[in-house]
């Protein structure tokens, strides 16, 4: 049971990506835990103020139309301070993607948000740390031994061959061809233009999918930033990458 001395406020954020430091607010879920054992429950949807790519609406269910009359983050600022200055966070990963982003989101609105002096509790964090995901707990959770001499690099390939067969028994539906476990493993996104997914087409049209300029089109940086362009064309990306970059550049 939890011991509390001040409100711990878990929550969820849905967004208009997986930037945190670029992208948007367009749901906010939370449970306010107080001290006397209560609690309450708010949702939020938001008006990110830029389009919800498809990509994102396919993942999380909210489109432009839903969110075109919700307030935006700034029209809400007396209830989120109620819910989130001053008190402990919690929730699923979010030491790393929620908390970031609503660092970025309430600077925008100009909300002070210190997290230096509050307690982050991250059910995934402990979830790692209680069940690690390292080859020898997999080795010893699957295999039910103990990987000795790891990081000798025919001991860990050995016992990852083993930990993918005890894989298999464990879990019965588990696809049998490499090709299948691949998509498993990494299900395609049918709007990724490359295999990396640099690139996405967003209603049809190609668009940065990483960086500063994620969510930016080919064609709009063609006509502001070329010079950035130029640094992926010459840069360390895959060849359909600088192809579709060279075309827009106009590059024969």
């Amino acid at each position: 049971m939890l011991t509390l001395t001040r409100p711990l406020t878990f929550f969820d954020l849905e967004t208009t990506g997986v930037d945190p430091y670029n992208d948007r607010i367009v749901q906010i879920g939370a449970i306010q835990l107080m001290p006397d054992g209560t609690k309450k429950e708010k949702e939020w949807l938001v008006n990110p103020g830029m389009p919800i790519p498809k990509s994102a609406s396919d993942i999380h269910g909210i489109t432009n139309d839903m969110v075109q009359d919700a307030p935006r983050l700034g029209d809400i600022i007396a209830e989120l301070q109620e819910w989130f200055i001053g008190v402990d966070l919690g929730g699923y990963n979010v030491k790393n993607f929620d908390i970031p982003l609503l660092i970025q989101e309430f600077q925008r609105i100009g909300l002070m948000f210190d997290i230096e002096n509050i307690s982050i509790v991250d059910a995934m964090k402990i979830f790692q740390i209680k069940e690690p995901r390292t080859l020898a707990a997999a080795y010893q959770k699957f295999c039910g031994k103990e990987l000795v001499d790891a990081h000798n690099a025919m001991v860990d390939i050995t016992a990852s061959l083993e930990v993918l067969y005890g894989q298999m028994n464990t879990y019965d539906d588990l696809p049998a061809t490499p090709k299948a476990l691949h998509e498993f493993c990494f299900p395609e996104d049918p709007n990724a233009y490359d295999a990396e997914g640099k690139l996405l087409f967003v209603d049809g049209v190609l668009t940065i999918n990483f960086g500063k300029n994620k969510g930016k089109t080919l064609q709009e940086l063609a006509l502001n930033d070329p010079g950035y362009l130029e640094w992926i064309n010459k840069g360390s990306f895959s060849d359909p990458v600088k192809q579709a970059v060279r075309k827009v550049l106009g590059y024969k």
